[in-house]
């Protein structure tokens, strides 16, 4: 039998146990942190196109430090994005400290699928896209097809309504059109063999995002106009055409010019320089491996013991079960009531809108409207799960503001927001219960 020498393969593939240590790491501290299926199947696409190797022979420690400048606003401001993203450049550090630069591409993928990108174009898009669709009904009544928008639902002439249903991937745009840039990017970069500045690749950035919603206006219209209803195929294929039509397809030619115009860089044989020595980059990516687990053991243990908000804590409500639900969420409780209200939030963190928290749980979310109850506007919404049918309302309140605005309770100071969130089975008790807590000054 043939002898095999383990150092001989140990030499050769030694380089890659760096990557696979911080994978492991990763996989370990990221485990109940979500990130959605389809940027994950986006990410293993681009992966092959965004992480080539662009400077070979020139070694680089600047994502080691950019690491550790994140576990420091970690360490201090207890965002888990922020543990994500130095999870991330400690495994470009390894990466360009063993095999050379790979630019600034691979960090613009990392936010692309990264759990914070998720969570800003469902909450920050959430009444942009409800504003798209009464410019949508604005659009359909002046090309002389009738009909009336309710939020993310429309009822036609003839009495028919549907929904624009806000799971499906129309509506998930954002999220997979900024991975199909930096595909895109990536792609291009290995077939021009040269790359944009970062000012011309933040113009590219932009002009998607500005793409983006102009492709959810054209994709509503289409819904609506072919009354595609939701989970049929002609309502995810009408979302698919719009999303390679209106904004893939443009992009992509604008790429295209950009990298056309650039000026040809000859290919200039680098010098060789050491990346130093094995050992020495294997301590100091376990070094950065054991700060990611001391950080992480740190917040946690941190946020155990402080109590998140102090009034909220102390508030009760008559004739309700008072329960305090993980992240400090209370729970009150009364025959088929249920008010949650949600801990005060810095302008930074995520507030756990309830569009967001009812899909966690298994309830679709239907007829999402904004209306007002006296001169208080609210969201409200239908909650189906199965057989189950549930009312929802909620706002945002610190007291003397109450507000269905992210950008107001974001932007205003005094005392902090909080959410609050009723939920009933019947819709009359639920406006009755809205204009009881909105006039009630519960901080």
């Amino acid at each position: 039998m043939p002898v095999i020498n383990f150092s001989t393969y140990f030499v050769k593939y030694r380089n890659y146990l760096l990557p696979l240590m911080v994978l492991a790491v990763a996989a370990f501290l990221l485990r109940d942190y979500f990130v959605p299926r389809l940027q994950i199947i986006l990410g293993m696409l681009a992966a092959p196109f965004v992480f080539g190797i662009k400077e070979k022979g020139i070694y680089s420690g600047r994502y080691g430090i950019a690491a550790i400048v994140f576990m420091v606003l970690f360490f201090f401001l207890h965002i888990y994005v922020l543990l994500f993203f130095a999870i991330g450049c400690v495994l470009f550090y390894t990466i360009e400290r063993q095999w050379g630069k790979i630019g600034v591409l691979p960090f613009l993928f990392l936010i692309a699928i990264s759990p914070a990108m998720h969570y800003a174009a469902n909450t920050f898009t959430f009444t942009i896209r409800l504003a798209l669709s009464e410019y949508a009904a604005m659009i359909l009544n002046s090309a002389g097809i009738p009909v009336q928008n309710h939020g993310n639902y429309f009822v036609m002439a003839d009495g028919q309504n549907f929904s624009v249903d806000t799971a499906c991937i129309g509506l998930n745009m954002f999220n997979t059109g900024l991975c199909l840039v930096v595909l895109m990017l990536g792609f291009a970069e290995q077939k021009y063999k040269n790359k944009i500045s970062v000012f011309k690749m933040g113009s590219v950035f932009l002009i998607t995002v500005l793409l983006l919603v102009l492709t959810n206006l054209f994709r509503i219209l289409g819904i609506v106009m072919f009354r595609a209803m939701p989970g049929t195929w002609s309502h995810e294929l009408i979302g698919l055409f719009s999303l390679v039509f209106y904004m893939a397809l443009p992009v992509y030619f604008l790429i295209k010019i950009l990298f056309k115009r650039l000026p040809q860089v000859p290919e200039i044989k680098p010098v060789q320089a050491s990346p130093g020595s094995f050992l020495r980059n294997g301590l100091s990516g376990a070094a950065l491996c054991l700060l990611l687990l001391i950080s992480n053991k740190w917040v946690q243990t941190i946020k155990q013991q402080v109590i998140k908000d102090e009034k909220l804590s102390r508030l009760e409500l008559s004739g309700f079960t008072k329960q305090v639900l993980e992240d400090g969420v209370v729970e009150y409780r009364k025959d088929s009531v249920l008010i949650y209200i949600k801990p005060a939030n810095k302008v930074y963190e995520s507030d756990h809108p309830p569009n967001m928290c009812w899909q966690g749980s298994g309830f679709g979310l239907e007829d999402v409207t904004r209306q007002y109850i006296g001169k208080y506007e609210i969201l409200t919404a239908t909650l189906r799960k199965k057989s189950l049918v549930q009312y929802t309302a909620w706002w945002y309140d610190n007291g003397e503001c109450k507000t269905a605005s992210q950008w107001e309770w974001r932007t205003s100071g005094g005392e902090p927001f909080r959410t609050i969130n009723i939920t009933t089975t019947n819709k009359q008790e639920l406006k009755k219960l809205c204009r009881e807590y909105l006039d009630k000054k519960l901080f």
